[in-house]
């Protein structure tokens, strides 16, 4: 019998047919479909940003957890950053269609519990409603993973309520995974320029303190900041990245393992 196709590789794309074959029953039939964007994340920060690093993280969980990940959807929902030179947009009806294809595709092959990985707030409310189509139509389990919310770790004391969006937490994440592409000398604190009241909140959210109002804001991100980004990125750190990096991998594993367990009732 051939050997198992995860001593070589978790990476769909790597794999050879019989293999991914192989690969399928030894995961229990988990599949990870890392989906990003590219857009503005400031001048200080590459645009491939949620795209790095939510594959990046998709993949040391699968490592550890021994899933299948493919290829990353690199482009998402980015119409909101479309004044700023850089973002590619996909329309929700075609990012909600592709997924779906993408999905429908490995349940075909006998992929049965599909993750969807989002590194991208303008995506969520398109993923549900992928994840709902799919569960109506199918007997496979599928879930919608938003990465930003998996874990976290304390942010230095100093650090803007309206830190988010290209602030300090993915500026020190992209410390680790790509620090050559970091610009510090354009590190500049951004600022909301907008004042919604406590009951004003915007989609796509770029930071906690916007997501929480009961009313919401259909704004761009050049309407918010002057700058492209929400935060102050001189708060973030080498040492910070690699917390987030660990916390957000150890909380991905830790719910591969329990579904691959078959410890999450999901009907």
């Amino acid at each position: 019998m051939s050997k198992s196709p995860f001593s070589r590789t978790v990476k769909f794309e790597r794999m050879t047919s019989p293999e991914v074959a192989r690969a399928r029953d030894e995961s229990g039939g988990i599949v990870i479909i890392p989906i990003g964007a590219v857009e503005v994340h400031g001048p200080h920060l590459p645009v491939g940003t949620d795209s790095i690093e939510t594959y990046e993280i998709g993949l040391r969980a699968a490592q550890e957890a021994k899933v299948v990940i493919t290829p990353l959807v690199w482009y998402g929902n980015s119409r909101s950053f479309m004044d700023f030179p850089g973002t590619i947009t996909l329309s929700p009806e075609v990012l909600q269609k592709m997924t779906r294809d993408i999905a429908l595709s490995l349940i075909q092959q006998g992929f049965d519990k599909i993750i969807l990985l989002d590194g991208h707030g303008g995506n969520y409310g398109i993923l549900d409603l992928v994840i709902e189509d799919i569960h109506l139509d199918t007997s496979a389990m599928i879930c919608h993973v938003r990465v930003w919310e998996l874990a976290t770790v304390p942010k230095p004391d100093g650090t803007p309520i309206y830190d988010g969006h290209g602030g300090s937490s993915e500026t020190s994440v992209m410390m680790v995974l790509c620090p050559e592409d970091v610009d510090e000398m354009n590190f500049v604190d951004s600022p909301p320029e907008i004042e919604l009241t406590k009951y004003g909140s915007v989609f796509p959210s770029p930071s906690g303190e916007w997501s929480k109002g009961p009313i919401v804001f259909p704004l761009s991100m050049s309407e918010m900041v002057e700058h492209g980004h929400h935060g102050d990125p001189k708060m973030g750190s080498l040492e910070r990245g690699e917390a987030l990096m660990r916390v957000k991998v150890e909380a991905l594993v830790d719910f591969l393992m329990e579904l691959k367990a078959g410890r999450i009732k999901w009907r």
